[in-house]
């Protein structure tokens, strides 16, 4: 029996932003049942999030193993390929500047398409 592709979505809630050497970690992103994921391997992780106009932060996509670097509020990675699709992932984020005022980071999302784990 092959299971199909798929993919599930996860938000988190809004989180505020104040400094620039103590990154903020989001609540943890899951599937909505654990069911869903069970026995399959991530590809493309899509995320987006909402910065307030005119602040500047830097945004990481993690996973309890590593983080990857976000190059903005939307895009994609496959940089989490092959990790069990149930894994928790987690935004981090920081000020880019110590003059910036705190900033609230809205619209927390990632989309994780998934397939079956194929063994040969």
């Amino acid at each position: 029996m092959v299971q199909a592709a798929g993919s599930w979505v996860a938000t988190a809630p809004s989180l505020l932003v104040a400094m620039v050497e103590r990154p903020m970690s989001s609540a943890a992103l899951l599937p909505p049942s654990p069911a869903l994921a069970q026995g399959q391997v991530m590809g493309r992780v899509i995320w987006q999030y909402q910065p307030p106009a005119g602040s500047g932060v830097d945004a990481w996509l993690c996973h309890p193993g590593d983080c990857v670097r976000l190059p903005g509020p939307r895009g994609q990675t496959d940089a989490m390929t092959g990790l069990p699709a149930d894994t928790p992932l987690y935004f981090q984020f920081s000020l880019q500047d110590r003059r910036q005022r705190a900033a609230t980071l809205q619209g927390l999302q990632v989309i994780v398409n998934h397939e079956h784990l194929h063994r040969p």
